[in-house]
């Protein structure tokens, strides 16, 4: 059933007594890290990754005598193992699809929510619905559960039900959509390409279809959306995020969504690289935003904020307003969720679904010469390539596969970015009966590709992968190397994130 923020006539009292800055207060999200003093005149606070017991702390904190409760958040997109150290780490919400049972992304779901509310959370930025029509996007990969609209709905649906139906608000993000563009937020606004009706049966489709389900968030991205919007006095297109006609004209009015609008993080250059950090700020309130994203309570806020409410970019009527919404948005919650609640979580069982899951996800993407299985025994020498995105030193799912293989075969070396010319060397020496080549590609945030970039990437010359020795390619966090290298690639599995199950299910399903 559709959300609508529920009004409380003394919450709208006490807003019209309040001062600029105090409403200024009430409508960001402001960030912090382990060991920061947490501020407490905000109506929601992000807490970066931490364990259950800080996280406990800073919520107790935050709202210890408070009237006005505030709502604790963090990125929770698959599960709540993405904030909570010790949580369950669900593989990707691409891996809940490829699993191929929605049940799955519902338990995801509930399971992170439980988890969540028993760490002090109440609040989560995901689950991420973008549509990944350019397989090179920078920023999107397997954080979306796929590559048309109804795989998006159904699975980031369910995810976002299992959420809301134990107690965590869920965010749908990235309006008006990401996946098509070649560009990332946090460095440019980047541009959502499609015409009015690709848009409506797509993204609107997605949007209109979970607004109905009972959204109660959404983020807009610093995401351009040309179709629908129209250039600034620069001929430049604004990010959704300070434009009135994506987030009042098509969000509010044409999909009729009536929650809270938070924006993705303002220290993005797709924000504040737009315009002035300030005027920025304002444009957001102002274009139909509640909640400012990692914005602080500074002096220097206070005081440029106030100077745009002077100088009218932003008036008092819309900055009560975004306040009230935002009293009530969390005022609501705690009604409805005792504060200190505690849910029972039957860990053994949340493990199960996440072994299912990444089971359920791994897939032979190609074998072109019937390589696979291949029976590993104790007399099988291997040659464990691993090839790593520069910036990052995630090794673990590789590192983990060396340690499963180390338990069948007789001997296994590790190559981490060997260079070509030893490849070949390799290939051609004799010395191993397989070589196996652990591919992580991931996206970051202002890094601006997920694919293998630099160096590293001319382990795939010399063509070392022709000379005889087989060689079977895994990649683990990208959907992109399957098409980059389809001619030098003949057999390939995929993946689709990892976690602890990932690689025994590889090596039971593929080499013994």
């Amino acid at each position: 059933m559709k959300y609508r923020i529920k009004d409380y006539p003394e919450v709208r009292e006490q807003i019209e007594r309040m001062s600029v800055e105090d409403l200024l207060r009430a409508v960001i999200c402001p960030n912090i890290g382990a060991d920061q003093d947490p501020p407490r005149n905000t109506n929601t606070v992000f807490v970066h990754p931490t364990t259950t017991e800080y996280a406990n702390r800073v919520a107790d904190k935050i709202n210890r005598g408070r009237e006005n409760r505030a709502l604790i958040v963090a990125d929770m997109e698959n599960g709540a193992g993405d904030a909570i150290v010790g949580a369950i780490p669900f593989p990707s919400m691409r891996a809940a699809s490829e699993a191929g049972d929605p049940a799955l992304a519902y338990e995801m779901g509930v399971i992170a929510a439980k988890e969540a509310i028993n760490a002090g959370y109440h609040w989560t930025f995901g689950p991420c619905v973008d549509i990944l029509g350019n397989r090179y996007s920078p920023i999107v990969s397997l954080r979306t559960a796929g590559e048309d609209a109804d795989t998006v709905i159904e699975y980031g649906g369910a995810y976002m039900e299992g959420l809301q139906g134990n107690g965590l608000i869920a965010t749908l993000k990235h309006f008006p959509g990401d996946g098509y563009s070649f560009d990332d937020q946090h460095l440019t606004v980047s541009e959502n390409p499609l015409s009015r009706e690709e848009w409506d049966n797509t993204f609107g489709k997605v949007y209109g279809s979970l607004i109905q389900r009972g959204a109660m968030a959404i983020m807009p991205g610093h995401i351009a959306l040309p179709a629908y919007d129209e250039p600034d006095d620069r001929g430049l297109y604004p990010p959704a995020s300070a434009s009135k006609r994506l987030l009042t004209d098509l969000l509010k009015n044409k999909l009729g969504f009536e929650g809270i609008i938070v924006s993705d993080a303002a220290e993005m250059a797709g924000f504040c690289g737009y315009m002035n950090f300030h005027h920025a700020c304002a444009a957001f309130l102002e274009a139909g935003g509640d909640c400012l994203l990692f914005v602080h309570e500074s002096e220097e806020f206070l005081r440029e904020m106030q100077r745009c409410v002077a100088e009218g970019r932003l008036t008092l009527e819309t900055l009560r307003e975004r306040a009230y919404r935002m009293t009530c948005f969390a005022k609501e919650y705690f009604e409805k969720h005792p504060v200190g609640q505690t849910v029972a979580f039957d860990r053994d069982a949340a493990e199960d679904v996440c072994r299912r899951m990444s089971e359920g996800a791994i897939k032979l993407v190609r074998d072109r010469n019937g390589l696979l299985p291949y029976k590993v025994t104790a007399d099988t020498r291997i040659a464990h390539v691993i090839l790593c995105n520069t910036w990052c030193d995630n090794t673990r799912g590789a590192d983990q596969l060396t340690a499963e293989l180390e338990k069948i075969a007789g001997k296994v070396e590790v190559l981490r970015d060997p260079g070509p010319n030893y490849l070949e060397m390799v290939a051609k020496s004799g010395d191993y009966d397989l070589i196996i080549c652990s591919v992580i590609e991931t996206c970051s945030w202002a890094i601006n590709t997920a694919r293998l970039n630099g160096p590293v990437c001319r382990n795939l010359m010399r063509g070392w992968m022709r000379y005889g020795t087989p060689v079977v390619f895994i990649s683990n966090h990208s959907v992109a190397f399957e098409d980059t290298y389809k001619p030098v690639v003949d057999t390939l599995i995929n993946t689709y994130g990892v976690t602890k199950y990932t690689s025994p299910a590889v090596v039971d399903k593929f080499f013994r």
